[in-house]
């Protein structure tokens, strides 16, 4: 085979021969074949021999917003209006944030005899994963925008426009804390035992069930500064309030999410090379 025509058709199964690949976004995009495939597979295995199937996606969750909608309106009483809009505004949000993050801890692990067998870049398998539950939270997002819509503000927010964009940051934002847990899970076996913990302590340090403009002002910057808070905030002032986000608080969660994004992949390429042995 000539050197042109070898260049002009590559199958993306054995474009990448050595396991040291640096894992660039050319090759990253070379296997999204691959991830559309993981995520397909993940959704299957997780609907699997059910009978309320994809249901159980909005099910759960609601479960558990129904409580603390019950909790927080009337026991603790947090003075919203509407509790149940605001906190359908960013719960979901939360949940597949700690769901992706959660889950990435044995991520390398559930794929590791694909990944020895052909060589592919590992953010392929987190993407994949972090495919389906973003499957997932699309749907969820369709029901609350036409529930908020109808029941909340009675007429379609201009807000909402600015919907896509704040996925894709959040996306972004989740792929970036699940690649380095992903990849330091393999090394240190104590991340499995640290991540549920970390994940525990930032449910209550972002607002999930309360607002930020609850926390003392003095402190509020600093508790900004955790992107998380930052991108919740953006939910509940486009889907609750029905506003656009701070510009400020826009700017600041872009740069954090972007910093986390790279330091991310920078770890991940630091142990590129040994993973396949650890894993």
């Amino acid at each position: 085979m000539s050197g042109g025509a070898a260049a002009g058709s590559v199958d993306p199964v054995t474009a990448v021969t050595s396991r040291r690949d640096p894992g660039t976004l050319v090759n990253v995009w070379r296997f999204r074949m691959l991830a559309r495939t993981l995520t397909r597979h993940h959704l299957i295995l997780k609907y699997r021999n059910s009978m309320l199937g994809f249901l159980w996606t909005i099910l759960a969750p609601l479960g558990s917003m129904a409580v603390l909608v019950v909790v927080f309106s009337y026991v603790i009483r947090i003075p919203l209006e509407r509790y149940w809009a605001f906190l359908l505004s960013g719960y979901f949000v939360w949940v597949f944030f700690s769901n992706v993050v959660g889950g990435a801890v044995g991520v390398f692990r559930e794929y590791a005899a694909l990944r020895r067998s052909v060589a592919f870049p590992n953010e392929v398998v987190i993407l994949g994963s972090a495919g389906a539950r973003l499957t997932e939270l699309l749907a969820e997002l369709a029901l609350i925008s036409i529930a908020l819509a109808v029941f909340h503000h009675g007429s379609v927010p201009l807000s909402f426009i600015t919907l896509p964009p704040l996925i894709v940051l959040l996306a972004a934002l989740v792929v970036g804390c699940a690649i380095p847990i992903a990849t330091l899970s393999l090394l240190f076996h104590d991340i499995a035992h640290a991540v549920p913990i970390a994940l525990g302590l930032l449910f209550y340090l972002s607002p999930v069930f309360y607002p930020a403009s609850m926390v003392p002002e003095d402190f509020r910057l600093a508790y900004l500064a955790n992107p998380v808070a930052g991108l919740l905030t953006m939910f509940h002032s486009v889907l609750y309030e029905g506003v656009f986000p701070s510009t400020a608080l826009s700017a600041a969660t872009v740069a954090s999410t972007l910093v986390i994004l790279v330091a991310g992949w920078a770890i991940l390429n630091r142990y590129r090379d040994i993973l396949p042995e650890v894993g």
